[in-house]
């Protein structure tokens, strides 16, 4: 997989979330075949077993990018709320952060599980994190407008700390999302004619799954042959220009 050489002025920043990680170890040929870096934001790191923790770490050595998702998914707003800014810290980041750190990754993104989010949870976090993941209120994929709830300028990617996104996932269980992609479609293609970034998540990768969201090899081909095609980069969090605490914090 080739190296990014400079910080890119437009990208995917295509993103996988939870543990599911001997499903993406599966699609590392496709995301060699489309020269695509991605970002696993990874929760309950303590409950890979020894296999699972080999596969990440070779997928971190393949060039992607390894986040953290919370030690036990917790939607950060209501723990913060109930139980403080301290406790979260202690018991939802800090311990996914030195599991993560363990296995040699940088983990320094977070993505929101739930993409739960508020100011708050947003000054703790970014006392740890370069970027944190949030959601994209509003338009649904298949809606034009997306493009502008999922935009964010290249000469902005340095001061955007809290970069929205959206699912992209096939469905959960006996649920389908839907295969209208029209608006990410384009998103990318504004992306790429424009400059900017587009930020995107899903979670398994297989043709079905009773429990977990999921996005199938097909759909996932699709994503990233549609960047491909319109020449976006595709990227990981840690490709990105690095970030100033003193940077704007808006989603």
């Amino acid at each position: 997989m080739s190296a990014v050489a400079a910080p890119a002025a437009r990208g995917l920043l295509l993103t996988f979330d939870d543990r599911h990680v001997r499903e993406w170890d599966a699609v590392r040929p496709l995301l060699r075949e489309y020269d695509a870096r991605v970002t696993f934001f990874v929760c309950e790191p303590d409950r890979l077993d020894r296999d699972e923790r080999r596969l990440l770490r070779g997928l971190a050595d393949d060039g992607h990018s390894i986040g953290c998702h919370g030690l036990r998914h917790r939607r950060a707003p209501g723990f913060i709320a109930e139980h403080g800014e301290r406790a979260y810290l202690e018991q939802e980041v800090l311990p996914c952060l030195a599991e993560l750190r363990a296995l040699g990754c940088r983990a320094d993104s977070f993505a929101y599980p739930n993409s739960d989010r508020d100011e708050r949870s947003d000054r703790l976090l970014l006392t740890l994190f370069s970027r944190l993941r949030a959601g994209a209120p509003g338009a649904g994929r298949a809606d034009p407008a997306l493009a502008d709830a999922l935009h964010v300028p290249g000469e902005e990617i340095a001061s955007r700390r809290v970069l929205p996104s959206t699912s992209a996932d096939t469905g959960r269980g006996a649920a389908l999302h839907g295969s209208d992609l029209s608006g990410i479609e384009a998103s990318l293609t504004r992306a790429s004619r424009q400059g900017g970034f587009v930020t995107l998540y899903v979670h398994c990768v297989s043709d079905g799954h009773p429990h977990a969201n999921y996005v199938t090899p097909d759909h996932l081909r699709r994503l990233l042959g549609r960047a491909a095609a319109v020449d976006l980069p595709r990227l990981g969090f840690d490709d990105l220009p690095p970030t100033s605490k003193d940077c704007a914090t808006d989603a």
